[in-house]
């Protein structure tokens, strides 16, 4: 009696093996030991899946807290949800594969072979490739929805918004963001500054947009006096949080008007600031600037322009 190839589960199944024939014995050993670890496999794709999404998803959380990787986020939610989509593909092959060899492993050997056939769906033999599939399609429509949200939702700093838009972004994103402004070294960030500075002694220095303090804190340590503004709310109270006792002046105000500041100064300093004001009220954050000048002092000044865009407020 010759062997029958591997037939279609609803093909006529072939007769049993004879216990005589040690070619049949082999080939049958061999089926079953490759339904073995093709069962396994199928098992193990969950486990693929989780790592697969679950690290990209990690990935795209961790972003938010470095504004330069955001442009990945869209690209990292798409590879997660077409990974899903194909390894929902692969399972259903995979349980295709395995129906095959349990068919004909049953034709093979019917005495010891075990169908196991549910009379429930919950039992049935395709619950378990069901339930992988469904949890994969969940998944994928997870990172297809927060891919499309990704999309159409601002992630950087609106440059071009509204102050009131900017000042309400800060609010939102202050934690993060002073991860990023505190693991920073002011002198570094600002050489030229620092440089200028260092051989004044108790220079008067106005931090307009001060953020989370960084520069402020570093410029009172060399021992000025600084006068810190900040219109954001949350920032400013992450400032007074992460630097108690610098000796800094905080104020909750904004340009142009700089309402509640007064005195003059020798240093003022702009970082990162410029560009959320609006062009209208530039002439007029620039004379304000200049009222708060020291006499005599406009054009010796250390003054930093705006590194996030062309517009000097120097007027250099």
């Amino acid at each position: 009696m010759t062997i029958a190839t591997p037939q279609p589960s609803d093909a006529k199944v072939p007769d049993p093996l004879p216990s005589d024939d040690q070619l049949a014995l082999a080939a049958y050993n061999q089926n079953f030991e490759t339904f073995r670890a093709l069962n396994a496999l199928m098992w193990q794709i969950p486990l693929i899946a989780m790592t697969l999404t679950g690290g990209l998803w990690f990935g795209v959380s961790s972003m938010a807290k470095d504004s330069s990787l955001t442009i990945l986020k869209p690209a990292l939610l798409l590879l997660a949800g077409i990974g899903d989509v194909l390894l929902i593909v692969v399972l259903a092959r995979l349980r295709h594969v395995i129906g095959e060899y349990l068919a004909w492993l049953e034709a093979a050997h019917p005495r010891g072979h075990v169908a196991a056939q549910g009379d429930r769906w919950w039992n049935s033999s395709r619950v378990v490739r069901t339930c992988f599939q469904g949890m994969l399609g969940s998944a994928a429509v997870i990172s297809f929805v927060l891919l499309g949200m990704s999309m159409t939702t601002t992630t950087h700093a609106p440059f071009d918004a509204k102050p009131q838009s900017a000042v309400a972004w800060y609010d939102a994103h202050a934690d993060e963001l002073a991860d990023d402004y505190e693991g920073l070294d002011a002198a570094t960030t600002h050489p030229e500054l620092f440089e200028s500075v260092r051989g004044m002694k108790s220079a008067r220095v106005l931090d307009i947009g001060a953020g989370t303090g960084r520069d402020a804190v570093a410029l009172a340590a060399l021992g000025h006096r600084v006068t810190a503004v900040e219109p954001s709310s949350e920032m400013l109270r992450l400032a007074k949080a992460l630097h108690p006792g610098s000796g800094v002046f905080w104020v909750s105000d904004a340009l142009p008007t700089l309402d509640k500041v007064s005195d003059t100064y020798d240093v003022v300093l702009l970082s990162a600031v410029w560009m959320h004001v609006p062009p209208a009220d530039r002439p007029a954050a620039l004379s304000r600037i200049v009222d708060l000048t020291s006499p005599g002092e406009a054009s010796s000044s250390p003054c930093v322009s705006d590194p996030a865009t062309s517009i000097d407020p120097c007027g250099r």
